[in-house]
């Protein structure tokens, strides 16, 4: 008798066993799945210049990544800001009209991080920074770091 009890009571667990094994096994899964996974764009215009930097009024051209966090739901919830980091080539006359236009104080070069624009293109400054510059410009979006050398503005700000 004892033997069938056992039995009887395996076979009435084993079921729920299996079942919250594989609910569990589910909710992993389906939470790696939503998990934001980060896209780059490489981009090689000067909407940003438009969109952001008003106070540039002409520049040569401009090199950024468009950063985004995907969580590959289509329902429109989940971040869907952007972070912008860059380079902002100016023209002679733009980057005279910067540097005479603002109060540029020198500054220590912040920790430039990029996916894909060439690190190399930054340049090794020295490198300045305008608080004015930036509220002229980022009214509807928020500055990590904008700074000038004189030639080029390299940024890195992101959408609120």
């Amino acid at each position: 008798m004892g033997k069938r009890v056992l039995s009887a009571n395996s076979k009435a667990v084993v079921p729920l066993i299996l079942t919250a094994a594989l609910l569990f096994s589910s909710c992993t899964s389906r939470s790696r799945r939503n998990e934001p996974v980060k896209e780059v764009v490489l981009i090689n215009d000067t909407w940003v210049v438009e969109k952001y930097m008003e106070a540039v009024s002409e520049c040569d051209h401009a090199i950024y990544e468009q950063v985004s966090f995907n969580t590959g739901r289509t329902d429109g919830l989940g971040p869907h800001e952007y972070r912008f980091r860059g380079i902002v080539y100016l023209t002679d006359e733009e980057a005279q009209s910067l540097w005479t236009g603002y109060e540029w104080e020198e500054t220590v070069a912040p920790d430039f991080e990029f996916d894909m624009v060439d690190i190399e293109a930054v340049g090794s400054g020295p490198w300045y920074r305008c608080h004015d510059f930036e509220k002229d410009n980022y009214s509807t979006i928020v500055s990590n770091y904008t700074v000038f050398d004189g030639e080029k503005i390299v940024f890195d700000i992101h959408q609120i």
